[in-house]
């Protein structure tokens, strides 16, 4: 494949215009050779942040695959107003191969293999310049590069491959995104599901056995990192992956995969993270108090990135005036969906996610006011939470635990209605679920997931997962013309399968 690359002088400036105080402030020479960039602690600091940064592109996590497009595809908002010029429409009712719809196939595709790039390259020199680190340095950052690595990957192949693993007879003969995990001009052999997913663990489990040095895990007193932490590199964990995240990243990956001992493995990671992540001090719950000035929950992240300038990106998209049809970006959800979606009328009365996280505007949808969602918009959003976009959150350990639960060969109906009405009390919502069958209780999950994660960029990948046939928004049935993105045409051209 082609291989996306960007000098590590590159990532150094993309560090300094990007102020992101909160993880890292060093002033380098504008130009600087690799060998020098890898022969210090701070060189191998600024590459793995750098790396973060990169995550934060439009075409990634800073709007296509958080808030904004992939939202669009599992059919969030309103139907856009029809544009012959604007960017979303067309991949919003799956038109994959218009011109504007080409913008976010390749984008996300030459986006995502950009960070692996400079992620291999660190990792290139991780080991070679070991001598640079001490072993916290060592295993913090080679634990967040390989996290990171997994994480990419990994959305990769859940974009631009198949879905619903588990319930296909046909994914033994197919191949998966190209998993590539050296800086080069060759090309990266394309394998079968099963190993590329495999690639992916082994990365994750290295990560974790790396991070169990993390201070979120509290294994050593706070004393161990106060000469290495001087600078404060290792503060705030939740915006970078610990060890937490990164179990939590596990889980999601085995959940994909979906096999009987996967869900298993599953069930273990996120009592995992059940257990330790609040009262370790990595996360506190929202309330509906704190919810007022933290609309983001950012308290609740287990992992997610400073994105500057966040509130004027969103301007466009999240507003409270929808004039007319000109406006053709605006992304907001009919009055009649949102309180089914919440069950306003009758056990949702009381969920703060419905009255604290949207606001009333004044588009008129079927002859009712619509709602903006304020996760991301600006009067709602405080100095401290406004440049967040969450990638994980605790509420999914709960979730996912759930359905572990109900999946196993003999469903434990209880333990799963447990959790789900621990977060649902989180909420504000009084009534308790129960004396529900299995599959009710996975209903019951599926609607959890939708009033939990709006502009997170969460419901597609359930969607497909699990083999959804019906998307809100589209009249037909929902298949791999829907849930696989194509391969861009220069990778098809230079041998690609998909």
């Amino acid at each position: 494949m082609k291989t996306f690359k960007i000098s590590i002088s590159v990532i150094v400036f993309a560090i300094l215009i990007s102020s992101c105080k909160d993880w890292l402030d060093v002033t380098p020479p504008s130009q600087i050779r690799e060998e020098d960039q890898f022969n210090s602690v701070e060189g191998f600091q600024q590459a793995l942040i750098g790396c973060y940064i990169a995550m934060t592109d439009e075409m990634l996590y800073g709007r296509a695959l958080s808030w904004s497009t992939i939202e669009l595809m599992a059919g969030q908002f309103e139907p856009l107003q029809p544009s012959t010029y604007g960017n979303d429409y067309n991949i919003s009712i799956y038109n994959y191969k218009s011109t504007t719809a080409i913008k976010y196939i390749d984008g996300i595709w030459s986006k995502g293999y950009n960070v692996i790039a400079n992620v291999n390259n660190a990792l290139k020199y991780i080991d070679l310049n070991k001598k640079m680190l001490d072993n916290v340095n060592y295993s913090i950052i080679k634990g967040e590069l390989l996290a990171i690595r997994a994480f990419m990957h990994f959305d990769l192949m859940r974009l631009y491959g198949y879905g619903n693993i588990v319930a296909r007879t046909d994914i033994a003969a197919k191949v998966a995104i190209p998993y590539v995990t050296v800086l080069g001009k060759d090309m990266t052999q394309q394998l079968s599901y099963a190993q590329t997913i495999n690639l992916i663990i082994k990365d994750l489990e290295d990560a974790i056995e790396l991070l169990e040095i993390d201070p979120v895990t509290q294994n050593q007193p706070a004393s161990f990192y106060s000469e290495i932490n001087i600078d404060g590199f290792y503060n705030n964990r939740q915006h970078r992956f610990n060890y937490y995240a990164v179990n939590l990243l596990l889980a999601r990956v085995y959940m994909w995969e979906g096999s009987s001992a996967s869900i298993s493995k599953a069930l273990q990671l996120a009592n995992l993270v059940i257990a330790n992540a609040e009262s370790r001090g990595l996360v506190s719950w929202a309330t509906s108090t704190s919810v007022s000035e933290d609309v983001i929950m950012k308290s609740e992240h287990l992992l997610s990135l400073n994105i500057q300038n966040l509130i004027s990106k969103t301007a466009d998209y999240f507003k409270l005036e929808i004039v007319d049809a000109s406006d053709i970006k605006a992304q907001y959800v009919s009055s009649d969906r949102l309180l089914s979606i919440y069950e306003v009328t009758s056990v949702g009365s009381t969920d703060y996610r419905f009255s604290k996280q949207f606001i009333q505007n004044s588009a008129i949808v079927g002859g009712k006011n619509a709602y903006t969602p304020l996760k991301y918009f600006g009067v709602a959003s405080t100095a401290v939470t406004k440049n967040y976009v969450p990638l994980i959150r605790i509420p999914e350990a709960y979730y996912i635990a759930a359905e572990c639960y109900v999946r196993q060969s003999v469903p434990d109906v209880q333990s799963a209605l447990d959790l789900l009405n621990f977060v649902r009390q989180k909420r504000g919502i009084v009534a308790q679920l129960e004396g529900l069958s299995a599959e009710n209780v996975m209903n019951e999950i599926v609607k959890e997931y939708k009033k939990e994660f709006y502009c997170e960029g969460v419901m597609f990948f359930l969607y497909k997962r699990l083999g959804i046939k019906t998307i809100p928004n589209y009249n037909g049935e929902a298949g791999d013309n829907i849930y696989v993105l194509p391969y861009p045409d220069t990778e098809i051209q230079m041998g690609r399968e998909q």
